[in-house]
């Protein structure tokens, strides 16, 4: 998804780099790109148990040193 725009005779710079930028701006170009930027890949129902799993061990190791006394 490319887009095109050639500079017209005797057309000022900043007419073109506007009439450029609200091409790209209707094309979609920049959304399409911001939204991929950022793409974290789902996990998969093996990782998301594991992590799970890790979480509930930390949380009762903590749990038992609260107890115990050694943290507050």
């Amino acid at each position: 998804m490319s887009v095109e725009a050639k500079r017209k005779q005797r057309e000022p710079l900043n007419v073109f780099l506007r009439r450029f930028s609200e091409q790209v701006k209707r094309s979609g170009v920049i959304n399409q790109h911001k939204k991929g930027k950022f793409y974290v890949k789902p996990k998969s129902q093996k990782l998301k148990k594991e992590s799970a799993l890790q979480r509930r061990k930390r949380a009762e190791k903590m749990a038992f040193l609260k107890k115990v006394g050694r943290i507050k």
